[in-house]
Order: structure tokens, then sequence, then C-alpha cells
């Protein structure tokens, strides 16, 4: 089979149609259809099937698409690669964080690594952190600072414990809520709430944290996907509530100075830890690397200890 039919066909499927994918690939209709004639008679069998709402896949041509998501994949990691050494990015660690913790550590720790590590290059990429777990499994970082969903991790992912953390309710100190000792739930039905992200695996626990509190609905008015910094200013402002990590809030009071709001509710961890491969830690360069960024984080706000959730 011709490795570009497989990402041509996983690039049908994306996209839900042969004209989308025709325009993505820069392909004429009829030399992609020929080419998926020609996988259909290599495969035995078909691959999707076609209506007037698109196309939809079959079991075997689903599997094909997944080894032409593969291929695609180690294709654009050569580029990078390529990329990165005519650059001169040799040495080079790829790190990636949620944006709230991103914003907190990532500054004084790419700094830190810089002075501690001559020669050493970095890349730096803040993402939703169920989205660069899945982004380490394919091998696009070497090294993760997110929080666990995840009773173990996934196979061939090692986790290392960053800092002891916890979700509260926050809001900035101009809020009306911000001078308050005691609060009711009505109390909270009033304001309007920012949301960190939405469909992500951390929504679970934090809709039964506010059930504990007994909120069973808010009036989400902004919801930010990957970014900390829209956020953070719309927090300082005043207007809004948000559940939050404590200790990534806390590392930031100084330059977004938040309070958080007493719910009388037990508190609901959201631990935070590094993730890497496990193929890595065969490697000292790899392992000194990381050895130093949690002696880093050991210096910040807690450190490795954090904010006990009880």
């Amino acid at each position: 089979m011709d490795p570009r039919h497989l990402q041509q066909l996983a690039t049908i499927l994306d996209k839900g149609s042969i004209t989308a994918a025709s325009k993505h690939l820069c392909l004429t209709q009829p030399t992609l259809t020929r080419n998926m004639r020609v996988l259909e008679m290599q495969a035995g069998g078909q691959l999707f099937t076609r209506s007037r709402f698109g196309v939809r896949s079959t079991p075997l041509g689903e599997m094909l698409a997944r080894e032409g998501r593969v291929i695609a994949r180690g294709i654009n990691a050569l580029r990078e690669s390529t990329a990165r050494h005519r650059l001169g990015l040799r040495n080079q660690l790829r790190l990636a964080a949620g944006p709230l913790v991103g914003a907190a550590v990532l500054p004084g720790l790419v700094t830190h690594l810089l002075k501690a590590n001559p020669g050493l290059a970095l890349t730096i990429q803040t993402d939703r952190p169920h989205r660069l777990i899945d982004q380490l499994i394919d091998g696009e970082h070497d090294l993760v600072m997110a929080p666990s969903w995840l009773a173990r991790p996934p196979q061939g992912i090692a986790r290392f414990l960053l800092a002891r953390d916890r979700i509260g309710v926050f809001c900035g100190l101009r809020h009306p809520l911000a001078s308050r000792e005691t609060l009711a739930a009505d109390d909270f039905d009033r304001h309007d709430w920012i949301s960190l992200g939405t469909a992500s695996p951390y929504e679970k626990e934090v809709f039964e944290m506010l059930s504990r509190v007994g909120i069973q609905q808010i009036r989400t008015e902004v919801a930010t996907l990957g970014d900390a910094y829209v956020l953070l200013r719309l927090m300082v402002e005043g207007r809004h509530l948000a559940v939050l990590p404590a200790w990534p809030v806390k590392c930031l009071r100084e330059s977004f100075p938040l309070v958080e709001l007493p719910t009388g509710a037990a508190p609901t961890s959201r631990d935070l830890f590094f993730w890497c491969r496990e193929s890595e830690l065969d490697k000292p360069a790899f392992v000194d690397l990381k050895r130093s960024a949690l002696a880093y984080v050991a210096t910040l706000d807690g450190g490795a200890q954090g904010i006990e959730a009880a």
C-alpha cells in the first residue's frame, strides 16, 4: 500500500468529504477518487460510504485511516526535527503545560533551565492539559506539566508529583463577594462565571465540588480554551467567579491577585504532575533536566508540598 494513500484516506475521513479533502491536499477529486479505489482493491473491502451529508468510514476504513494518521504524525515530526536542526536547536527540550500552570511556572522555569544548562534550546507549548497528554503519547513533547484525571498513567508514560493542589472558587478583589467571610449557596447563583475550558475530563470533579457547595447550576458567561491571560485579566476586573486550581493562582497572586471564597465544602484535590515517556528515563541528560525542573518548582510557593486538599 502506498503510504500517501493512507494519509489521503485519513484526510477524507477527517474532513468529511472528498471535496474538502481534495482542497486540503491540493489534489483533484478524480485523482483522490482513483487513489481510494486502488486502496480499496489492495485492502479487499470498502473504506467509506458516501451520502449527501458526506462520507462515513467503515471499520476497515477507520483502521487504515489510523495508520495514515500515524504516518502523517511521523512525517510532521521529521519536518520539525529538520527545522530545529536548521535553527540550531540540537540540544532541545520540548516543554508543555496547561494554560494556568504555564503562566505560573514556565517563565521562571525557562530562565532556570537555560542558566543551569548552557547550550540548551527550549520549545514551549501551552494547551488544554488532556490534549497535551495525548500529544505526549504521540511523541510531540518531552515533558508536560499537567494535573491528572487518571488513576494511573497511560502505558509507556511516567509521572512525578510536582505540587499538591486542590480546586476552589475564586474571584477578584473588587468582586462583591470578595470580602464576605461566610457564603450560602444562593450567594453564588446571582453572579456570572468564567469556565477554564469546556468538555474536558476535569468537568466532573468541578461539578461534584459545586454540588457539595449546594450550587446546582452556574451562569457561565465566558469560557476560555487553552488560555490563561484573558481569564486572569477578566477575573481581576471583579465581575466573575471561577473554579480554579489553588496552587498556580497562589503563584500568580502578585500579578493577578485573586481571593478564594469560603464554600464550606470538603476540598477537592487536583495534584499537579510532570509527565514524560518512560523511554526518556533511560537518558541521563533528560533525567538531569527533569531533576533540575523539579528542583526549581520546589522553590516556589510550597513546591512539591503545594496546597494540601485537607
